[in-house]
């Protein structure tokens, strides 16, 4: 495929490991085992009044007693953090003082602080967050975007969803009335390249307050190229990659905040500005409790479907377990109960193995492909639970000139204990579902010829580029994975 070197070249940028720092701010990382100063930026002398060579190797305890009277609060987890915005004055101006813990010390990030009469006061966070009561998850999603918009006055800002093939789609928008609408749009994965997003997984939110500021780089005690670790690092530079493509779309400053549920990245809070912008800390850390305020919303509106699908099920599956009692087969019991099922997870139709013995259920498909997809299934799904709105390649090739009856299945796997140990596998099917896909400018990355030969070129254009998408069936959602864990829950107490 075409897309694989582009999305190679982005993974093996050492985004953590760029030895680089944006110019916003000074950092210093105290060891934890010396407890001395291993690496400070080149920068320090502009904020601590003290040059960057002369800091190396200082002890870093007796630096901290003046910023942080309390040393028993200084963080300890990898990744935990410590905010002091007061302003704190080390001698050439009030500053704010980030200290986040990693592995094998602490780093410590300054910046500038910005004056009280000069700094923009955001609206009440609990007056904001108190507006998130409706039950309409896609009002809520609106409140977000645009009580951001008010704490950092960015031109635009965007909910960014990731799907579960991890493009991502614009599902809330607010913008000034001249920006360019995203809204409703589609970018592909290799946009957010998956070592970007295991970045994003870790930190809270990244800020890029100028795209064309000159990174400054870390300076270590032996004058060697750093190793220093800066996954947790609020000033850590940018890729030359995503520079290009924030100017390609006309930005100039970006911030982005991660949206956590469940140990996952779901998706992001992506803010663009046509200029330089700077948000103070104690901002950014105002627009961290917005999406942490959306994310509780969020989970509640969760639970709500997820003890809708419960019922849903528990009512289809008390009757199996009635028709199960009453000595009816299998096969019998589900044909008898198909029809809830097939409304619960939008199935045309389903086939149901017991062992060797097919059945099929709702809208016909064809037996010799759907013999082809378990022996596939058995072959190479090893998962108790698998979805597809594509059938797998190899499948593919292998039936290409049958009428299948299904694009997209979901399988679910079992042993039915109760039923002399047989292998239960039933396959719920979805037609084909031709769509059209608004993407943001065409999704395949250029390459562009270099003295080096092809390397990746951002796209250059974001411009709305309809997909009009054949043989794939509507996608199985979160929603559809998790009634499919009920269901196999079940069935197994009761099989």
């Amino acid at each position: 495929m075409r897309d694989q070197p582009k999305i190679l070249d982005c993974e093996n940028e050492p985004l953590a490991n760029s030895g680089l720092i944006q110019p916003g701010g000074a950092l210093l990382f105290m060891e934890k085992g010396s407890r001395q100063f291993r690496y400070v930026s080149a920068n320090a002398e502009s904020l601590l009044g003290e040059p960057a060579a002369d800091l190396l190797g200082q002890d870093g305890d007796d630096w901290l007693a003046g910023v942080l009277p309390d040393m028993g609060a200084l963080p300890t987890a990898a990744g935990q953090r410590l905010q002091l915005t007061a302003g704190v004055d080390l001698g050439a101006g009030d500053l704010d003082v980030l200290i986040t813990t990693t592995g094998s010390g602490w780093l410590l990030e300054l910046e500038p602080s910005v004056p009280a009469d000069q700094a923009q006061q955001p609206p009440s966070l609990a007056a904001i967050t108190d507006t998130m009561t409706t039950e309409q998850l896609h009002h809520v999603q609106q409140q977000l975007v645009d009580a951001i918009r008010r704490v950092i006055g960015f031109e635009r800002v965007m909910l960014y969803r990731f799907h579960p093939d991890w493009t991502g789609e614009v599902i809330a928008e607010s913008a000034a009335a001249t920006a360019k609408t995203y809204l409703g749009l589609r970018f592909p994965a290799s946009d957010i390249p998956a070592i970007a997003r295991a970045l994003y997984a870790q930190t809270p939110y990244r800020h890029v307050p100028d795209t064309r500021a000159t990174p400054i780089p870390i300076l270590s005690r032996s004058g060697e190229a750093t190793a220093l670790d800066l996954t947790w690092s609020d000033l850590r530079s940018v890729s030359p990659v995503h520079v290009q493509y924030l100017e390609n779309m006309g930005v100039m400053s970006s911030f982005s905040v991660s949206i956590m549920v469940d140990g996952r990245l779901w998706g992001l809070v992506a803010c663009h500005h046509p200029s330089a912008k700077t948000i103070p800390l104690a901002r950014r850390d105002d627009c961290r409790a917005l999406v942490s305020a959306y994310v509780d919303h969020f989970k509640v509106y969760q639970r709500s479907v997820q003890q809708e699908i419960h019922q849903d099920l528990t009512q289809s599956l008390d009757r199996l377990q009635a028709a199960l009692d009453a000595g009816a087969p299998i096969a019998t019991a589900f044909a008898d109960q198909f029809a809830p099922l097939a409304q619960r997870f939008s199935a045309s139709g389903a086939a149901l193995w017991v062992d060797r013995d097919l059945t099929l259920l709702g809208d016909p498909a064809d037996p010799e492909a759907l013999s082809a997809l378990h022996d596939w299934c058995l072959r190479e799904q090893s998962d108790a639970i698998a979805a597809f709105d594509q059938l797998p390649e190899a499948l593919l090739s292998q039936l290409a000139d049958q009428q299948r009856g299904f694009s997209g299945f979901l399988s679910i796997g079992m042993r039915a204990l109760r039923h002399g140990n047989a292998l239960l596998q039933l396959y719920l099917l979805r037609p084909e579902e031709v769509s059209e896909i608004a993407w943001a400018g065409d999704p395949e990355k250029p390459l562009a010829a270099t003295p080096d030969g092809l390397r990746l070129s951002p796209r250059d254009s974001f411009d709305k580029w309809v997909e009009v998408r054949r043989g794939f069936s509507k996608p199985w959602s979160d929603t559809d994975r998790f009634a499919a864990e009920q269901l196999r829950e079940r069935l197994m107490q009761l099989l």
